[in-house]
């Protein structure tokens, strides 16, 4: 384990990091309630794949778990105080797509990260967590949401989904469920919506998949064909032989 910009971080890689940097740098993005190690088989993935992966512990989970974790996000907390708890969950969410920037720049320092070969990605919250670091740094040159939502449950003005023309052309893989219970697919469906036409010039740097019949949590088949496609989306565009960006 590293820290980026005092971030705790766990460096996936089959090459040494500077050498496997060459090829992409992708940062990992685990779910409420996990940590980096949640996602270790997406970032063992992309490591076979050539690429440097680096997974993230979102603010206020991992080694830097808040004390009072099981009383802010009690199950009690979320019924009684639904709008106040959600603010909580959205606080940890913005503070760290914030501090993206500074981890890219401790990346591009010590040769973790190269210009054009930068990605991410994020399951559940770090998929929301992915929409919302693709508009605090212009280096992120491509990625993959994972049933997260590019809109937030409160009317907060930075919600992704408000930004809609701030991300082209940025190439967006978003996966989504139709049964999903905690984030709503419409979400994710009415912004691939709203981002069709304007990436009208570059379509194929727009890919939508929603799972039929699915949850949340999906199954470990489409976890592993997710994978799949998101390890071939940064061979695609961030890869020194995949297509011009």
């Amino acid at each position: 384990m590293t820290r980026l910009a005092g971030a705790p971080a766990l460096l996936t890689s089959r090459q040494p990091p500077e050498i496997a940097a060459r090829r992409g740098t992708v940062l990992v993005y685990h779910g409420f309630g996990g940590d980096k190690r949640r996602l270790e088989h997406l970032a063992g993935s992309l490591a076979d794949a050539g690429f440097l992966a680096v997974s993230i512990d979102v603010v206020g989970h991992g080694d830097r778990r808040l004390p009072d974790w099981d009383e802010v996000f009690s199950d009690e907390r979320w019924a009684e105080a639904e709008d106040a708890t959600e603010a909580e969950f959205l606080t940890l969410l913005r503070a760290t797509a914030a501090e993206v920037p500074a981890i890219v720049d401790e990346l591009v320092e010590r040769r973790w990260a190269h210009e054009g070969r930068l990605g991410i990605t994020g399951r559940s919250m770090g998929g929301e967590i992915t929409y919302a670091a693709v508009l605090n740094d212009s280096r992120i040159r491509a990625a993959a949401p994972m049933v997260g939502s590019p809109e937030w449950t409160l009317p907060w003005p930075d919600s992704p989904h408000q930004h809609a023309d701030r991300f082209y052309p940025v190439p967006i893989l978003s996966h989504s469920a139709e049964l999903d219970e905690y984030v709503p697919v419409h979400y994710i469906r009415n912004f691939r919506d709203r981002l069709t036409p304007l990436y009208a010039q570059n379509p194929e740097r727009l890919c939508y998949i929603e799972y039929p019949g699915a949850g949340h949590l999906l199954t470990p088949e489409l976890w592993h064909e997710t994978y799949q496609r998101v390890v071939a989306w940064f061979e695609r565009w961030l890869s020194p032989e995949g297509e011009q960006r």
